[in-house]
């Protein structure tokens, strides 16, 4: 699957990058430079991107399929122009030091007519803020995203025109998606009859069934499908909003009908008679999904505040005769967003946020063509947590020759898997165009989850820790 996709994600690509370079030649003048930390302005309305980032990530143990230590490399190109015709392309293409492990996407390439973030008319990769509690939380019903560990994770916008009309209160967004772009995780990949992963956040479906009092193995197989029928699905998005701030509108109404970013999986099933182990021909299936969503932005001074609900109406499909598929419930989403910027009272970049949110539903179950729920499940939950209570803090904690030392640290709990993930991250830049960073994260439950209990992001990874170290240049 990722094979295909990531061959396919490349030569869309050179398609948009190609639309998206003909505005350089309205340029006066092209800048080579594109990262500066001293205050001389660029003449130009262009500017190129290109960095390259490698990363050392160590874990406390190792496992079957991989060493305590792995390594990362990643490369962005993009360029961004400014004026009345304006576009930004990026694209990311990275690896991990294990085989199989390379990845990429395409968060945005665009050209555009108009004025960014107010009134212009856009065509190609282009992002869009919806809802707020979505994008926070990461829950992926808008815009699908790309992530390799669930916890760092890169928006993928809107393939399509999209539109944008503010006037001095009030203001619309809709969009047109001939394409989407499906929700990416870690890769899984096929081998030696078993679904595996050489990365140690990947989620991997069941690897036995207790079937008659034993343990039996279920050997795997992914069937022949082509990425362009998953990817030819339409999809609409609106957004009215109300206040002088198209960013962050007082209040804000959307919705959506468009394909559902987590790509449901259809399987055949059987087990041979004499050795009962179990065989599944996997492949994915797309459906359908209504999403609605209502913020309210409460802003004052230093402080400001969100109160942020989600929902949608999954448009699950049949199974075929035969066959099994994830079935997705509804989810109801409320959230809630504090933050202040104390940059005044610490004298130098301070911003502390608490956030938490309640979800409603949203179980996986696997069914049958006949209607019987499954014995074993992909998965059991469409979201990463439940009732989620987070604290952020992002500073720069210290000055070093006249540059800040930055550290953003995030604390999640989640009240109901009684379990909290931390992550802190330090990142010191120089003026040599050099960008270092280093940090952590941790998972931890307050005790040994029970053999009936649910499982959760908590608990169902190959790893609990992670600590990294890692230099970036940009050229």
């Amino acid at each position: 699957m990722h094979k295909i996709k990531h061959k396919f994600g490349l030569i869309v690509f050179l398609i948009f990058t190609i639309i998206a370079v003909t505005p350089m030649l309205w340029a006066d003048e092209i800048s080579s430079s594109v990262y500066k930390n001293d205050t001389v302005q660029s003449a130009s309305n262009v500017k190129p991107q290109l960095s390259v980032a490698l990363t050392s990530i160590n874990y406390s143990s190792s496992t079957a399929v991989d060493e305590k230590s792995q390594g990362q490399a990643e490369m962005v190109i993009g360029l961004k122009k400014t004026g009345l015709i304006f576009s930004e392309v990026e694209g990311v293409i990275g690896s991990f030091s294990g085989t199989k492990t390379a990845y990429g996407t395409i968060p945005e390439a665009y050209i555009a007519f108009g004025t960014q973030g107010e009134n212009f008319f856009a065509v190609g990769i282009k992002k869009q803020k919806l809802s707020f509690i979505d994008q926070y939380y990461h829950i992926g019903l808008y815009q699908s995203y790309l992530t390799n560990d669930f916890i760092s994770y890169r928006d993928q916008g809107f393939i399509g025109p999209q539109a944008q009309l503010h006037g001095d209160l009030f203001g619309v967004r809709a969009g047109f998606q001939k394409y989407f772009f499906p929700n990416q995780g870690p890769q899984v990949r096929e081998e030696n009859n078993s679904l595996v992963s050489g990365n140690r956040w990947a989620k991997r479906p069941p690897q036995s069934l207790e079937l008659f009092g034993r343990t039996n193995k279920i050997n795997y197989e992914i069937r022949e499908y082509r990425l362009t029928d998953i990817m030819s699905h339409e999809g609409e998005t609106i957004s009215i909003f109300a206040g002088p701030n198209a960013d962050r509108p007082w209040v804000q109404m959307s919705y959506a009908r468009k394909p559902l970013n987590d790509v449901p999986l259809s399987r055949e099933t059987f087990a041979a008679v004499t050795t009962l182990i179990g065989h599944a021909r996997v492949s994915p299936v797309v459906t359908y999904d209504e999403v609605r969503s209502i913020d309210f932005d409460f802003d004052q001074g230093l402080f400001k505040s969100t109160f942020s609900y989600l929902e949608d109406a999954p448009i699950n499909t049949d199974p075929m005769p035969g066959e099994t598929i994830s079935s997705f419930q509804p989810l109801k989403i409320y959230g809630l967003y504090l933050s202040a910027q104390l940059d005044e009272v610490f004298s130098r970049r301070f911003e502390v946020s608490l956030a938490a949110a309640h979800v409603m539903g949203g179980e996986v179950n696997d069914k049958s063509a006949d209607g019987e729920e499954s014995l074993v499940n992909y998965s059991t939950s469409r979201t990463q947590f439940k009732d989620p209570i987070t604290l952020g803090i992002s500073a720069d904690i210290a000055i070093l020759k006249t540059l800040p030392l930055g550290a953003a640290v995030r604390w999640t709990y989640d009240r109901t898997f009684k379990g909290s993930l931390l992550s802190t991250e330090f990142n010191y830049a120089t003026v040599s165009h050099i960008n270092f960073r280093a940090g952590f994260d941790i998972l931890g439950l307050e005790s040994e989850p029970t053999p009936d209990s649910t499982e959760n992001f908590l608990s169902q990874n190959q790893a609990n820790d992670r600590l990294f170290a890692g230099v970036g240049y940009a050229f």
